[in-house]
């Protein structure tokens, strides 16, 4: 019987430390109505807090920039940013993700010309 229950334990175990994404960038548009777009940064995980900075940059806007840090606590293995999709700039957008100044990923995507919002 201990036998089994330590056979699950580890199978829980391996599942959890799954790491087939680690340092990747994903970002894809989400939802129906209020869409936004959203991107997940995957990394190996760590016995310590890392601040995490995601950079957007616009196709042509300034004031579309952004940069936002987030806390990534000690063993967690992801976390995500977001934008509204209504009211981007139209064109490419480039995403990185920082860890201090050390660029650790990043990714483009491209955001079409919007017609109204009652199209989508």
């Amino acid at each position: 019987m201990k036998l089994i229950i330590f056979f699950l334990m580890s199978l829980n175990i391996s599942f959890a430390q799954d790491t087939s994404n680690a340092d990747s960038l994903i970002c894809e548009v989400l939802g129906e109505g209020s869409k936004r777009i959203q991107c997940t940064y995957f990394i190996q995980r760590v016995a310590y807090d890392r601040n995490i900075t995601f950079d957007w940059k616009s196709p042509s806007l300034e004031k579309d920039h952004r940069k936002r840090t987030i806390i990534l606590n000690a063993h967690h293995g992801s976390l995500y940013d977001f934008r509204y999709y209504y009211g981007r700039s139209p064109g490419e957008w480039h995403v990185s993700v920082k860890d201090g100044d050390t660029k650790l990923a990043e990714t483009t995507f491209v955001i079409k010309e919007q017609a109204d919002e009652e199209e989508y």
